[in-house]
């Protein structure tokens, strides 16, 4: 996939992240709960196949995804474990206090998300100088 099929993509997942939080909004627990189980496995499903082509990539870009992934998958499982002893509670103030932490959290990934995206702003400008100065002295 070219560099700039995968902008493309990249593109599309953040419109289809915001089309998908616009309709969950309007939809019920249930629905919402169907629709967290399909993206998860559509991103596990998006994970191996990274997974299979970071154990291509060189070593050093390969310890540095599978560190950033693994604080993630570690995140993610303890809000998990979190959400699922607080759901049985029906205190008010504590489905308040989870929703809070659900939409920190939520807000947490939307930056290192961006993050992410600045990081690879960077290297696709980096890829593109090098295959200028490449082309260039290849033809001077």
């Amino acid at each position: 996939m070219s560099i700039s099929d995968q902008i493309d993509a990249l593109q599309r997942r953040a419109a289809d992240l915001k089309s998908s939080f616009d309709q969950s909004t309007k939809e019920t627990s249930e629905q919402v709960k169907e629709r967290l189980g399909k993206a998860r496995t559509d991103i596990e499903a998006r994970q191996d196949a990274v997974k299979a082509k970071a154990g291509q990539a060189a070593g050093r870009a390969q310890s540095q995804w599978a560190a950033m992934r693994a604080d993630a998958a570690a995140r993610q499982a303890a809000f998990r474990d979190r959400i699922d002893r607080k759901r049985d509670e029906h205190d008010a103030k504590v489905a308040e206090r989870d929703a809070e932490d659900a939409e920190a959290d939520a807000a947490d990934a939307l930056d290192y998300a961006a993050w992410v995206v600045d990081q690879a702003q960077l290297a696709v400008l980096d890829a593109v100088d090098a295959r200028t100065r490449a082309n260039a002295l290849a033809g001077g």
